[in-house]
């Protein structure tokens, strides 16, 4: 690393990336230029600061561009600042977490973060997405009475009709 790149990165960088109003935007506007590493360890060196209230957007932008699982899993695991609960941006990132979850066949912690989505993030619009989820896992670990459960709770909730096409399809290959 360069003296320039180590003023940059370590000294006028953060005070970019987390000035009042423009931390959020540098980091989505590199996340929409595909520089998902920039944006991961920019939002990760956000997080881990102690000082102030933190956005809840960057910890979505964290999540989705981590690739390092086991450091996401420690994470996310932490306890969520308190005004992250009630924001939108923070279910959408435990939802995106849910899947990365599933895919690794991890259904253990699946299910763990489906009962605190079922408990706590019920005003996010992804929440009958991630009871589907959550069904999904209890499915796997061999939980069907509790999975018939989730999945009616979820019919009983308007989902859309992309997350009915799933529990149709869920119904019909006799899970």
């Amino acid at each position: 690393m360069t003296y320039f790149q180590y003023i940059f990165g370590f000294l006028i960088l953060p005070s970019l990336l987390w000035g009042e109003t423009s931390g959020f935007s540098t980091l989505y506007s590199e996340f929409k230029k595909g520089n998902y590493a920039t944006v991961s360890k920019g939002s990760l060196q956000y997080l881990n600061t102690v000082d102030g209230e933190k956005d809840p957007r960057i910890f979505f932008l964290y999540v989705s561009t981590e690739e390092n699982w086991s450091q996401l899993k420690t994470k996310v695991a932490k306890d969520a600042p308190p005004n992250f609960k009630s924001s939108v941006h923070y279910w959408n990132a435990i939802y995106l977490f849910m899947e990365r979850s599933l895919v690794f066949g991890e259904s253990d912690l699946l299910i763990e973060w489906g009962k605190e989505f079922q408990k706590s993030g019920k005003q996010s619009p992804k929440y009958n997405d991630a009871m589907l989820l959550y069904g999904l896992g209890l499915m796997d670990l061999k939980n069907e009475s509790e999975a018939k459960r989730i999945f009616s709770e979820i019919e009983s909730n308007s989902p859309s009709k992309h997350v009915l096409s799933q529990l149709e399809e869920i119904k019909s290959s006799g899970k």
